[in-house]
């Protein structure tokens, strides 16, 4: 993606629930990390885990693994558990149709990633699951609140008009009220949080789809639209 040249079209994709499967994801690991450090580690594990993404307001497995190894008495399972994280295969969490949707909206616009989390961990995540090297590794943004550079994005990246994808609802109403009508915003209601209504916002998303692969169907005119 060429900086300060104006684009046509820009798609910003989420990734988390958006592109992979991360609740499968975190489930199977609670399941690998059960099996490696048993109940009571597993459960610091998680306890650590959360006081860290309340610290930091993301998720960060690197600081989540280095206190758990400076706290486990247990350094071989703490080392091993080290392991199951970091050696995750995220592209078998890719969701179905995933890769046959950027590759067709590559030929309506701009596409680029625009993930929340934390700067080490989330950018070889999605790099391991073969993302990174669809969209281009310099087009992997990756911030600890993403809608806090949204303004910033616009003049970086100068468009007629942007898309943002994602499976949270209120980050779309956000983002709507923040880019006004040079946005169209599509929720796929994929993962917990769209089951969530307590998460829902106005206005409400100008596309909505079942699953990511439903995006195939659109055409360059339905994201053109102004919201």
């Amino acid at each position: 993606m060429c900086a300060n040249k104006m684009q046509d079209l820009v798609f910003f994709f989420d990734v988390d629930n958006t592109l992979l499967d991360n609740d499968r994801v975190k489930a199977d690991m609670k399941a690998q990390l059960l099996e490696v450090l048993g109940p009571e580690g597993s459960a610091r594990f998680w306890e650590l885990y959360e006081a860290v993404r309340k610290e930091t307001g993301v998720v960060s497995y690197p600081v989540t693994i280095k206190r758990f190894e400076d706290d486990w008495p247990d350094k071989v399972a703490a080392y091993r558990a080290a392991n199951v994280v970091n050696g995750m295969p995220y592209e078998e969490y890719v969701y179905p149709g995933t890769l046959a949707v950027l590759a067709r909206v590559s030929g309506m616009g701009d596409v680029a990633v625009l993930s929340d989390g934390d700067p080490e961990y989330q950018p070889q995540k999605i790099a391991r699951a073969g993302l990174a090297s669809i969209v281009g590794h310099d087009d992997v943004l990756v911030f600890v609140d993403k809608q806090e550079h949204l303004l910033a994005l616009m003049q970086q990246l100068p468009a007629r008009h942007y898309v943002l994808v994602d499976d949270k609802e209120s980050i779309l109403a956000n983002a709507k009220t923040i880019m006004g009508d040079k946005l169209t915003t599509v929720w796929v209601q994929q993962g917990h949080y769209a089951q969530d209504p307590s998460l829902y916002r106005d206005p409400p998303p100008d596309i909505t789809l079942a699953s990511i692969g439903d995006m195939i169907k659109l055409k360059k005119s339905d994201f053109m639209r102004k919201g």
